[in-house]
């Protein structure tokens, strides 16, 4: 029954409804000589499991109370292998719950049922093979039961990549000034332009109805917060998402690209002409440098967007690094910036009091990238008000990364912040996931 108590909360839920944010459950059992079930994984039947990983229930059963058992994930792959292990303490009852047990000589130390995948560690590679493994290849995890040195359970979990069949088009200048020029927008028409990549688009994965929302992500190049991982996610949440490419320079929080307001108002265009879209549910989102581009955006286009997933950067507009020179143009001419993000100015915070729709926002309290995010924070919240609809997830003891997806193994510190920061993705997450869900169904 506790399964079934959980799938009413919000976390549940985002997993149920998507029906792929966890992973292919193994259901046999193992029998004993005499037709006794000795220990075994058990999971709840046809649920189907990716990389990207949401806790859901998991329990060993059939263990002799009181014995220690030592749980050992492993992965192979052509780069080498990957590994995580936790030790607990069997109760009276024979059956250790991931979801409530607390782990002994683990890397993470609260109850956590996916943490033997998220807390999994491997060899140094490439971010192009990194990304390549965990969301566009299907990986098998075996995970071992030991006691006192002894397998005694043994289970393997297929995770699938969520971006293995979600291939993006590119969208070329001739397609967005195509549609500007259907709309009657001042954009340089096909003749004056150069027909270059504008962006990527990712269709909409089980959505319910033909009309559906859109994300317009401003791409964040840390690996794991990329596009190459978020846009895959958020289709799963039945949503479209056009990526518009961003640039970064040393210390990541600073842009080195320039938005223009006319291109990113000809996207808008490309994208309500679209069948498929629902021009009444455009969200922009933007992580670390491309967070002040997705409040900006909900900001000057506040008619046009219906809300704003931002997280992990300054809430103002910062100047190019070693320039005065905005990240963001208004049809051409110059727009206010700020230099530096160390000193924060109230008059240059992003005015997301004209936000109709929801906001979610996120901070993290040990950001090594901008450490006063908070604080950036706070000041936009402060303009904003409380409102009914917005989340604003603080994760005091998390690091930079806290927006990669919930389950993969990637950019998480040593200690006690891997789990705070693995808690803080979770968040974020079930937020972005409620608010697109929500949308996918009016």
């Amino acid at each position: 029954m506790r399964w079934r108590e959980r799938r009413r909360t919000g976390r549940a839920a985002i997993a149920v409804a998507c029906g792929l944010i966890a992973a292919l459950v193994l259901t046999a059992c193992v029998a004993g000589r005499h037709g006794r079930l000795g220990p075994r994984f058990v999971t709840p039947p046809l649920i189907h499991y990716t990389s990207v990983l949401w806790p859901v229930p998991l329990q060993l059963v059939g263990v002799e109370p009181g014995s220690r058992i030592r749980l050992e994930a492993s992965l192979d792959t052509g780069h080498g292998r990957w590994s995580s292990s936790a030790t607990y303490t069997v109760p009276a009852s024979g059956t250790v719950d991931l979801a409530t047990a607390k782990p002994q000589l683990a890397a993470f130390t609260e109850p956590d049922s996916a943490g033997l995948f998220w807390s999994l560690r491997g060899p140094d590679i490439d971010p192009s093979d990194l990304m390549q493994l965990w969301m566009r290849s299907t990986v098998s995890v075996a995970i071992d039961a030991q006691e006192n040195g002894r397998v005694v359970a043994s289970r393997e979990f297929v995770l699938d990549g969520l971006g293995s069949d979600v291939p993006p088009i590119t969208v070329s200048a001739f397609d967005i000034a195509d549609a500007a020029e259907a709309a009657g927008e001042d954009f340089p028409s096909p003749r004056s332009v150069e027909d270059i990549a504008v962006g990527a688009y990712f269709s909409a994965r089980s959505a319910e109805r033909p009309r559906r929302p859109v994300v317009i992500v401003f791409d964040d190049p840390a690996v794991g917060a990329s596009s190459d991982y978020v846009g895959p996610l958020l289709s799963q949440f039945g949503a479209a998402v056009f990526v518009l490419p961003v640039r970064s320079t040393a210390p990541g929080v600073y842009a080195a690209s320039v938005i223009d307001s006319s291109k990113f108002g000809a996207v808008l265009d490309w994208l309500i002409q679209r069948p498929e879209v629902d021009g009444r549910h455009i969200f922009t989102y933007g992580t670390s440098q491309s967070a002040q581009f997705a409040l900006w955006a909900a900001t000057r286009f506040s008619d046009r967007v219906a809300g704003v997933f931002a997280a992990g950067g300054a809430t103002a507009m910062l100047c190019l690094r070693g320039a005065h020179v905005p990240p963001v143009f208004e049809n051409g001419a110059r727009t206010p910036c700020q230099r530096g993000s160390d000193r924060i100015v109230a008059s240059r915070v992003l005015p997301l009091r004209s936000v109709s729709g929801p906001v979610v926002a996120a901070c993290a309290g040990r950001d090594e990238v901008l450490p006063n995010a908070c604080a950036w924070l706070e000041a936009a919240i402060r303009d904003r008000g409380q409102r009914a609809g917005d989340t604003i997830v603080r994760a005091p003891e998390s690091v930079h990364a806290m927006t990669v997806p919930p389950g993969l193994p990637i950019a998480l510190p040593e200690g006690a912040a891997a789990q705070a920061t693995e808690k803080a993705r979770v968040a974020f997450w079930d937020a972005v996931g409620g608010v697109l869900l929500r949308a996918a169904q009016r």
